[in-house]
């Protein structure tokens, strides 16, 4: 039976749940799109207050002498979504927002911080704990140091130059200066 709609008809009611919901715990998932609809998936998961994430690279063709760059995701139709809301996996597949969900055992896979910083190729939270304690201790040209090891251990040196994590420095001692350089953390920035 086919219906006509008259202008004026009540349109028919489907569905009012979007593709979240309720305010939840943020948490990351590795989301399965339609073939080659990265951008398009990660721009309506945007509009719908979720925080998306996708290793992209540039890829350049030549195509009758001339050349095209265009941006490409590196793990095709991987993205990875944290979610602030509560997710609508059946209101997602239904609108072929995305094809699947990583999940195990039916359950979709909550993924850390440093799972999905670690693909991006970005620094996880120990890296950066790690170099801030690096940069903690690292000397400051003009500034004085100590030195924790060698046949001068616990001497104070004044520091030349920093660049890259080798320190140059210098101190004065009963022969004379004695000049070095360092790339293993042996001189220390003395605490004031």
């Amino acid at each position: 039976m086919r219906h006509e709609w008259n202008i004026g008809d009540p349109w028919p009611f489907r569905s009012s749940r979007g593709i979240v919901g309720k305010p939840c715990q943020p948490v990351w998932h590795a989301l399965i799109t339609p073939p080659q609809k990265e951008a398009e998936t990660a721009r309506k998961l945007e509009n719908a207050g979720c925080e998306v994430q996708y290793p992209t690279e540039e890829r350049v063709r030549h195509v009758a002498g001339k050349k095209h760059v265009r941006t490409a995701p590196i793990l095709p139709g991987i993205i990875y979504v944290k979610f602030s809301y509560e997710p609508h996996w059946d209101v997602m597949r239904r609108r072929k927002v995305v094809i699947g969900v990583f999940s195990r055992y039916g359950h979709p896979v909550a993924l850390s911080d440093d799972d999905v910083m670690g693909v991006m190729g970005l620094p996880t939270q120990a890296e950066k704990q790690r170099a801030a304690a690096l940069a903690a201790v690292m000397p400051a040209p003009g500034g004085r140091a100590v030195l924790t090891s060698g046949p001068f251990s616990g001497f104070m040196v004044d520091v030349v130059a920093v660049e890259k994590g080798r320190v140059w420095y210098e101190m004065i001692t009963a022969i004379g200066v004695v000049r070095g350089e360092d790339d293993s953390g042996m001189v220390q920035r003395v605490a004031q």
